[in-house]
């Protein structure tokens, strides 16, 4: 987990499930990695602010890492055909 951890630093787009809050922090950037924690920086939208957080955890409270690689709106058939490109040059590899 923390050689992942450490690939990720400096990249957003990654989802982190959290154990001790039982839940996902969605779309953060890991800011740094050392022996036993990890920090990383998030936002979070309310009707009424906009907060960025900073958190740092222990490694081993991080229990499932997710990256998000790509997102593209359905209704356009200009990205249907962007995206099916896409995945043939995925399968291709």
């Amino acid at each position: 987990m923390k050689e992942k951890l450490k690939e990720l630093v400096g990249q957003s787009n990654v989802w982190l499930f959290i154990k001790s809050s039982n839940g996902w922090v969605k779309n953060a950037e890991i800011l740094d990695v050392t022996a036993k924690t990890v920090t990383f920086r998030y936002e979070h939208e309310t009707e009424s602010e906009h907060r960025v957080w900073e958190k740092t955890t222990r490694i081993n409270n991080i229990a499932e890492i997710e990256i998000k690689l790509l997102a593209v709106p359905r209704e356009s058939k200009q990205m249907s055909d962007l995206q099916d490109r896409l995945t043939n040059l995925l399968e291709k590899e």
